[in-house]
């Protein structure tokens, strides 16, 4: 049985622009997180979930440079 596929979400570039932009944001915090870390399970956690939130960023389309939070 096919697995059905999803379409990407019909989105206009400033709400694209803010999805990138809160995601960027998600990244500087667990790199912080990450870095304070002492726990190896935990950080392990936070790495994975760091992939997730850059692999969600590779396919965002961007018009411009990142910006600060």
């Amino acid at each position: 049985m096919a697995t059905p596929t999803m379409a990407a979400p019909q989105l206009k570039p400033e709400e694209w622009e803010l999805l990138a932009q809160l995601l960027e944001c998600k990244q500087r915090e667990l790199l912080a997180e990450i870095r304070h870390t002492t726990k190896r399970a935990f950080k392990e956690a936070l790495h994975e979930r760091l992939e997730q939130v850059e692999e969600l960023l590779r396919k965002i389309p961007r018009a411009g440079p990142p910006e600060q939070c």
